[in-house]
């Protein structure tokens, strides 16, 4: 063996070595040498192996982390007892509130990693703000909790929570209520792994807006029993800014509905390739304007099972998928193969269209859809934005149909300038 592998060699676990002081706590010299490494070690806290501590909160008690002697590393159990208003927050001051009112406490000296049971029963604003701005701790969870439907009660929960990189709430089914998720990890930037993977329903105003927004060490989430997105504004914004985001699960949500239920919901999340929503079966609103914008490396986005966009009546739902596509630089083609119906009603406005602004789209596939139109009742204003499908995608080039539909398409309101496209700017192909 070289004499210059050894020296990397060398190099390599004295750096490994460094690395394992730091996770452990200790205090980082300035110059990771040989001639440090022996204080470094020194400097580890006390303790860093002992045994499960477990605490019990009983009903308007107060949890402070400071108090417990752990050691930072080892878990903390936090078992809540009587289900009622107990403050177990941990934030980095003081200067948030009072702490009899709001429970909101002083961090811990050191990193800690807790787990807190029993907290299926607790009251309204369970989680709101208690760890806000928390730059200590590193690792929660949360088994017992199955459902959240008290208005934010994780509104702010763990926000600015820096260091945060691990997050269990695998038994989570149900978020309900206005803001009832909203913000709660947005600007966990060391987040890197969380179990939502029990998660059925979210419903509410806003219920999910910003959660994970900015969450750039996240790169994937599984929401795999998600079947409903409900409300307005419920995922509104939910993954922006994840720009790590490669892999995420959502192949069973079946109703995407609400003004702006996805609105910006994975927007510039650059390492996205591909989703399934194979099983979305309508979509309604303005639920999925510019929800993928941004997303340059999509390549994929499946709606195997869509049947119709909008309502038949005169609802207003402006651009159910305007935007949606935006800027997908690496998504050039798109088919809804069952695709039925297309009720767009809400305006004049060019940007009211069903797929208005999608710039950089260049085919688009429908083989079963037979109707475009407004609904039924929709007035002169609302009726015109069937004038405007297309309108801004600027790439289009081709729209394919079937050819047994070819006289109901022909006959749509719009068809004579391709739906605001432009004669000329996109041939209509009916295709055998």
């Amino acid at each position: 063996m070289t004499i210059s592998n050894e020296i990397t060699k060398l190099n390599t676990n004295l750096t490994n070595s460094y690395t394992a002081c730091q996770s452990k706590g200790a205090t980082m010299p300035q110059n990771h040498n040989l001639d440090n490494l022996a204080s470094c070690i020194n400097s580890i806290p006390s303790g860093s192996s002992s045994a499960l501590v477990t605490k019990t909160v009983t009903e308007n008690g107060v949890y402070n982390a400071n108090n417990d002697n752990a050691d930072g590393y080892s878990s903390v159990t936090v078992n809540v007892q009587g289900g009622g208003n107990s403050k177990y927050g941990l934030s980095a001051d003081n200067t948030l509130g009072d702490i009899d009112n709001n429970g909101i406490l002083q961090h811990p000296s050191t990193s800690c990693n807790l787990v807190f049971t029993g907290v299926e029963g607790l009251g309204q604003e369970m989680l709101q703000y208690k760890f806000y701005n928390n730059p200590t701790i590193r690792t929660l969870s949360f088994p017992s909790l199955t459902i959240l439907n008290k208005s934010q009660s994780m509104y702010l929960a763990f926000t600015n929570c820096s260091n945060l990189t691990t997050l269990d709430m695998g038994n989570l089914t149900t978020v309900t209520g206005y803001r009832a998720m909203a913000s709660a990890f947005k600007n966990c930037t060391s987040l890197e792994s969380i179990d939502l993977s029990n998660l059925a329903t979210v419903d509410g105003d806003g219920a999910m807006v910003e959660t994970f927004s900015r969450c750039t060490s996240l790169e994937s989430i599984d929401l795999s029993n998600l079947t409903t997105v409900g409300t307005s504004s419920a995922l509104n914004c939910t993954f922006s800014y994840c720009s790590n985001l490669e892999n995420i699960d959502m192949s069973n949500v079946t109703t995407i509905s609400g003004a702006q239920a996805m609105y910006y919901a994975f927007r510039d999340c650059k390492k996205l390739t591909s989703i399934n929503l194979g099983n979305v079966t309508t979509i309604n609103d303005n639920s999925m304007s510019y929800v993928f914008s941004g997303c340059t490396g999509i390549t994929s986005v499946l709606f195997t099972n869509l049947v119709q966009i909008g309502q038949n009546s005169s609802t207003a739902n402006y651009g159910q998928m305007g935007g949606c596509f935006m800027g997908c630089t690496n998504l050039t083609s798109i088919t809804f193969p069952k695709l039925e119906k297309i009720y767009c009603t809400g305006g004049t406005t060019s940007s009211y269209g069903t797929f208005a602004n999608n710039n950089k789209v260049q085919k688009m596939y429908f083989p079963k859809l037979d109707t475009i139109t407004y609904g039924s009742g929709a007035n002169t204003t609302n009726q015109n934005a069937c004038k405007n499908v297309f309108y801004g995608c600027s790439d289009l080039t081709e729209l394919h149909f079937a050819a047994a539909n070819q006289s109901a398409i022909e006959a749509s309101p719009g068809y004579s300038t391709l739906w605001g496209r432009g004669a000329g700017n996109a041939t209509v192909y009916f295709d055998l």
